[in-house]
């Protein structure tokens, strides 16, 4: 598997000069098997930069896309209206969220509503790729080209999912916005259990986590524990404050790797091959 970050950001995206090195798209990571297939993590702002390479590379290895979402919270659909493969009319694109305890709006009638043209000149029916809304009520799945995924539900306001993606004895689990509270959530421990790559929420500090109590991220702290509980092998942190410049950020990378040295946060561009 190879993995890339084309938005490590949290909440809202950014464009300062001090938010170059890190990133300033909100969440997108894009994940190659080894059989040329692709899945797409989330649809934040950074799957725009992803739909423009996958359509200089060609149609032929990429003319079914998986998106699959963590939850439907802005940040991680902005980007889905200017996903270019979106305007081919020889591609499919499938948008995947697990259905099970959902309480929530249908997946097509969120992305529909925010296409509406109160909102974005184009809408959702005429962009041009069959696109096609998946809900499976399902914890694991096992594609027909060898790939498993394994989901897991937490705290998250409105609920979101975590998930175990295997290959080939790999694993990468992708595990955004998630509010552990008092304690970590011992599903969490077991859904990253032995990974090579964690990418998980470390939105906040210790000390910000405090004051943004029911707002669903996480401390980098608790990122690190679930690291060294889950006995991963590398840990991203993940979806990065719009208040954290790259100065910030790098003064707390630094800080995480005297915990835990084989920990780094996510950069936009950032190439993992697992």
């Amino acid at each position: 598997m190879k993995i890339k970050f084309y938005g490590t950001r949290g909440s809202i995206p950014v464009a300062d000069r001090d938010y170059v090195e890190y990133g300033g798209n909100t969440s997108c990571v894009s994940v190659r098997f080894n059989n040329g297939r692709i899945a797409i993590l989330d649809a934040g702002t950074g799957i725009r930069k992803l739909g423009k390479e996958l359509m200089q590379g060609g149609q032929a290895q990429h003319d079914n896309i998986f998106i699959v979402l963590s939850h439907t919270h802005w940040d991680h659909i902005q980007g889905f209206p200017f996903f270019a493969p979106a305007y081919d009319s020889k591609r499919k694109i499938t948008l995947v969220i697990p259905g099970k305890m959902r309480n929530a709006k249908k997946l097509q009638d969120i992305f529909f509503t925010q296409m509406q043209d109160e909102y974005f000149p184009v809408p959702l029916k005429k962009m041009g790729a069959k696109i096609h809304f998946w809900e499976p009520a399902i914890t694991n799945y096992t594609s027909p080209f060898g790939v498993s995924v394994s989901v897991s539900r937490h705290n998250h306001p409105g609920g979101a999912y975590g998930y175990r993606v295997e290959e080939e004895g790999k694993v990468l689990v992708y595990c955004t916005d998630i509010e552990h509270g008092e304690t970590i959530d011992p599903q969490v421990i077991d859904l990253a259990k032995d990974a090579d790559l964690l990418i998980h929420d470390s939105q906040y500090t210790r000390e910000e986590l405090t004051q943004k109590k029911g707002w669903g991220h996480s401390s980098c702290e608790q990122a690190l524990e679930v690291a060294e509980r889950a006995g991963v092998k590398k840990l991203a942190l993940f979806h990065h404050d719009p208040e954290h410049s790259d100065p910030f950020l790098a003064t707390l990378e630094e800080e995480c790797r005297q915990r835990f040295t084989e920990a780094f946060l996510a950069k936009e561009n950032m190439e993992i091959e697992i």
